[in-house]
C-alpha cells in the first residue's frame, strides 16, 4: 500500500481530504504512474512519527477541480488509525 502525506488541516465536511502528496508531487499528478483507481486503498501520514490511517482514494476525471482544486481526494478510515509514537517517546 503507497503511503502519501496528507495535510489533515483542511478536508471537506463529508471527510475528504485533498493535500495529498507522493514523493513530495501532488498525488494526482502522479495517480496514472501508479496506475491509481477509484477505491483503491492508501496510507495517509502528515507528521513522520505521529500516526498513520488507512484511507480510500476518491477520482472524478470528468471534472477536474471538483475536489477544491483537486481530482483525486481520500476518505480516511479512522478506525485503521495507528499512532506511532508511544507515551515515551513524548516526553
Amino acid at each position: 500500500m503507497l503511503k502519501v502525506y496528507c495535510d489533515f488541516n483542511d478536508s471537506t465536511a463529508d471527510d475528504l481530504f485533498w493535500l495529498l502528496y507522493l514523493d513530495g508531487k501532488p498525488l494526482a499528478d502522479v495517480a496514472d504512474n501508479y496506475a491509481l483507481q477509484e477505491g483503491d486503498r492508501v496510507i495517509l501520514f502528515q507528521d513522520v512519527g505521529d500516526f498513520e490511517v488507512e484511507a480510500t482514494l476518491h477520482f472524478d476525471r470528468s471534472a477536474p477541480y471538483v475536489f477544491l482544486g483537486s481530482r483525486l481526494c481520500a476518505r480516511p478510515d479512522w478506525s485503521t488509525r495507528r499512532d506511532l509514537l508511544t507515551e515515551v517517546d513524548r516526553s
